[in-house]
Order: structure tokens, then sequence, then C-alpha cells
């Protein structure tokens, strides 16, 4: 697993694509502190270019990248290492080289402007997020033989969680406003990755007021410690059950 890392990292260490998105990370992150002049206002508008960008190019650089590379591990299939190891290994070095990309990126304009617990918690939500879309993406390339087929499931995948989530839960809000929905709010936000991340960084920055009503359900349930454990525990299960699932459909694959 650790040679396949290795040789997976080297060549994503010489792939434009990520050394592009470091630099357009932190060409966004570093203008919109230029812009705004006041820090808490660069960092509501950042959690919005996170929250959408993230997903986004974790998703379809991974698939691109699995499906550009499906050469190499077909060699490395008929070689005497298991699936496991190969699947692993690569799956480590495209969520290490995202990381470092986005932890230069983001992380260092969040280190210079705002070095307190919101810039912190939004760096650890972005993390989750990379590291959630490239388990989703690893399963959509996995799932689907076709590239363009892939790149098309991903970019609905990211379309369903980042637009037409919000929009579904305007109208149940709307449409069930004379019942109570506090049993129904809370695990909605658990069925997206996205909306879970920006409740966290959200909460931080102290702007539930802003999110309406089911703001102030938020806050009540995710506001304190135990609530924030549940958060991580839910981002966690989003990590971990695509990967799991990613690891079946190699197993069984016909490479």
């Amino acid at each position: 697993m650790f040679k396949v890392f290795k040789y997976t990292l080297i060549d994503l260490a010489r792939n434009r694509f990520v050394l592009g998105y470091a630099l357009l990370m932190l060409l966004v992150a570093q203008g919109l502190f230029v812009v705004e002049g006041d820090p808490a206002k660069a960092l509501i508008s950042l959690v919005q270019v996170v929250l959408t960008l993230v997903p986004l190019i974790t998703l379809v650089f991974t698939v691109v990248y699995l499906y550009d590379s499906l050469e190499f591990t077909q060699l490395l299939a008929v070689q005497p290492i298991g699936r496991r190891s190969i699947l692993a290994g690569q799956l480590l070095a495209l969520s290490s080289a995202l990381l470092v990309a986005q932890a230069f990126g983001l992380g260092l304009p969040l280190l210079v402007h705002t070095p307190d617990l919101p810039a912190l918690i939004l760096s650890l939500s972005g993390s989750g997020l990379v590291l959630v879309f490239a388990a989703l993406g690893a399963l959509i390339a996995l799932k689907q033989r076709e590239k363009a087929r892939g790149v098309g499931v991903a970019l609905f995948i990211w379309f369903l969680f980042v637009l037409v989530y919000d929009a579904l839960l305007m109208w149940l809000m709307f449409a069930f406003s004379d019942h109570p929905i506090e049993p129904l709010v809370v695990p909605l936000a658990g069925i997206n990755p996205v909306d879970l991340a920006r409740i966290m960084v959200m909460l931080q920055i102290d702007l539930a007021a802003m999110m309406g009503y089911s703001g102030a359900v938020y806050k009540n349930f995710f506001g304190s410690t135990i609530g924030m454990g549940v958060a991580g525990s839910i981002l966690l299960l989003w990590i971990l059950i695509p990967t799991m699932i990613a690891f079946r459909v190699f197993q069984r694959k016909d490479l």
C-alpha cells in the first residue's frame, strides 16, 4: 500500500491541477480578505466559497484522475498486490495531495488573517469535505465504466448536495411551518455533508440567527459539545461508508 501511495503521490505532485487548486484557493481566500477589509466578513464569504468549490473540485478531480490512471491500476492488479492495498494507496495519495493543496491555499490566509476557532473549524470542515468527496468520487469512478458518464454523475451529486438540497429544505420548512419540524430538521442535516459542514462553521461564527428558524434548531442541538460530537461523527460516517463500498466494488470489479 505504501509503495502505491508513494508512486501515486509522486505522480500527483507533478499534476498541474493540484497546483492550480492550491493557487486558486490562495487567490480566492487572500482576495476576499483584502477586498473585505473586515476579517469576519471575509470569513463569512469564504465559507460559501469553500462549501461550493471543495466538493466540486474534489469530486471531479478524483473521478478524472482514477479514470486516467486506469492502465496503471490494471498493471498493479496483475502484480502480487492485494486490491485493497492498491485502492487504499491511491485514495490515501489523492486525499493527501488535495489536503496539502488546501492547507496551503486556504489554511495559510486563515492563519495570517484570522487565527481563531471559527477559522480552525472552517479549515477542518473543508478537510472533512475533501475526504468525503474523494471517497464518493472513487466510488463513482469504480461504478461507472465511461469517463464522461462518471463526470456527469459527479456533477449531478454536487448539484444535489450544494443547490437542490437547500431548495428542498426551504420548501419543507414552509410547507410544514404549522407543524413542529424540530425532529425533522436535524436528521435532514445529517444526509448532506455540505450542510453539516456549513452548520458547524456558522455556529462558531454565531450566525445562527441569520439562518432563520432552522438556525435556532441547529444552535439548540449542534451548538453543544455533544451536538458538535454528533456532527463530527456523522461526517466521519460520510467518509467511512463510501470508502468501504468502494473497496467492495473494487474487489469484485473486472479490470
